[in-house]
């Protein structure tokens, strides 16, 4: 189980076929092959060893493919980095990582300046220009010829993948190729990816979900269309030209497709699935999807980096609000087929159907740890299961039912409150766009329910009117004691999740509770 050889098979069957298209540059899988080969053996030139570290700094690209071959085509390990990130935390990630060498587009070379006086362990930095080929990269390639795989595999590491940062420093989930190709069938199996399947890179390549899907999409011999940035235009625009088939989108992006003015002026009739996750998905976005693309199956997989990324899923044929397979759709689905999953209590004791404790996950997609970072792992995974800080319940059918991260659950009065739920009882109301729940302090309660609220343009709403709605559908020790309207749009990270923490910031400060 190594990750190079799906490369090596798909340009087998698929040699003169398209495999990438990224604006004007189009490559067939014999192009791309060499190209993956070409680069291993220039980074092998330059210096590069067995478990050498090399990073990536990028928008989505074709150059992001080749980088996720290449390095372990030559015995390296990735290290994608979140383009979101400022100088300071980037140098975080390559010091902690260790990683020696950098491929970069030459646009990111003012945030690179920024850290690369503190940071001697990085020997060398590659730039690249998509829109040119006059560059040291395309140099590396052209001038070497092409190198045999080294084929590292099994448990060999193909890449660190640092989390986002939203509970303090990002650590580094350390990937094995098993674990990849673990998650890699699993996607094959549970969304019926094939050769037939064109599809949109949409989500961020240096999150866990982009990132996987480059190694899936490869091994299942996918054409392969890739966005830089997300713009819903844009978006449309490439799945009628191309015929997309198949995308993965995170909840907020959903959110902004759906209600976006143009989206029934493309020719969308080739989607046959969007997949989501990464973050809970509003039931109220989701049934504005359902309704306006009624055609297209909506599949959801639950998991995190540490996972590979994916752990449950969510089938189309669950989809649905009415007949023999509805009420299934505020479950994150069913374990994928090599997962085994239960939910445990503080002692990691497993709970009886219904009972809401910590998603506990044991597989072959089980992370081997935290990069240099043995107490985090030990608290992690304990006797071979990933505990995932999800808090969550599973039904009698094996159906598992988000409740809440573990900290962004609110701890009011002694009474323990999911943020989900009151958001999406927030999300029902037409005027909001989006909304965050968290607990703020409170002299009594030690937490109150509070929310912030962004409305749509040329809406108005008070906050008198979302504390109404919200106890005419929910009990009243739910309901928000604190709401902020907002006209600009709610923190996100690089991966598309509201930023809980950047908002609990200013309540906290000067009280004992962390903000992470």
């Amino acid at each position: 189980m190594y990750l190079t050889q799906t490369l090596r098979r798909s340009a087998q069957r698929r040699k003169n076929d398209t495999v990438l298209i990224c604006g004007e540059k189009s490559l067939n899988w014999s192009e791309f092959e060499q190209r993956c080969s070409r680069l291993a053996a220039g980074l092998v030139a330059a210096g590069l060893q067995a478990d050498d570290r090399v990073a990536m700094l990028s928008h989505n690209c074709a150059e992001y493919f080749e980088f996720s071959f290449a390095v372990p085509w030559a015995g390296g390990v990735i290290v994608p980095l979140n383009n979101r990130l400022g100088s300071d935390e980037l140098h975080y990630i390559m010091e902690d990582s260790g990683a020696r060498m950098l491929i970069a587009d030459s646009h990111f070379k003012g945030v690179i300046d920024g850290f690369l006086a503190k940071l001697p362990s990085l020997e060398q930095i590659i730039y690249f220009d998509p829109d040119n080929t006059d560059s040291d990269y395309e140099t590396l390639i052209e001038q070497h010829q092409p190198l045999e795989d080294q084929q590292r595999g099994y448990e060999d590491i193909a890449g660190i993948l640092y989390t986002s940062g939203t509970t303090g420093r990002p650590k580094g989930a350390v990937l094995s190729h098993r674990n990849l190709i673990a998650n890699s069938m699993g996607s094959s199996l549970n969304f019926g990816f094939n050769e037939d399947t064109v599809y949109l890179h949409a989500a961020p390549l240096f999150h866990s979900s982009g990132a996987s899907r480059v190694y899936s999409m490869i091994a299942a011999g996918t054409t392969n269309i890739i966005l830089p940035t997300f713009d819903v235009p844009t978006l449309l625009a490439s799945i009628e030209q191309h015929r997309v088939t198949s995308l993965l989108l995170v909840p907020t992006m959903i959110n902004r497709l759906v209600h976006h003015e143009d989206l029934h002026k493309y020719d969308l009739s080739s989607l046959i699935n969007i997949g989501y996750g990464a973050s809970p998905m509003p039931q109220t976005v989701l049934k504005k999807a359902l309704k306006e693309l009624p055609e297209v199956a909506f599949c959801q997989a639950y998991g995190m980096t540490e996972l590979s990324p994916a752990a449950t899923f969510l089938e189309a044929r669950y989809h649905v609000l009415e007949g023999p397979d509805a009420g299934r759709l505020a479950s994150c689905g069913q374990a994928v087929f090599n997962a085994d999953i239960r939910i445990v209590d503080e002692q990691g004791q497993p709970l009886a159907d219904g009972e809401i404790g910590e998603i506990a996950v044991k597989g072959p997609m089980v992370m081997q740890g935290y990069w240099q970072n043995p107490q985090a792992t030990a608290e992690a995974i304990r006797d071979g299961w990933m505990h995932t800080g999800d808090a969550a319940y599973r039904d009698d059918a094996g159906f598992f039912f988000m409740v809440d991260r573990i900290k962004d659950l609110v701890i009011s009065g002694g009474e323990n409150i999911s943020s989900v739920e009151v958001e999406n009882c927030i999300y029902q109301l037409e005027a909001v766009s989006e909304c965050a729940v968290f607990g703020i302090p409170h002299v009594d309660w030690i937490e109150s329910v509070h929310a912030e609220v962004v409305i749509k343009p040329g809406q108005h709403i008070t906050e008198a009117e979302v504390i109404s709605h919200c106890k005419s559908q929910m009990t009243s020790f739910k309901c928000p004691r604190s709401v902020v309207i907002r006209e600009q749009a709610l923190p996100v990270s690089g991966a598309g999740k509201i930023m809980k923490n950047e908002l609990r910031k200013p309540y906290w400060q000067d009280n004992e509770r962390k903000t992470d």
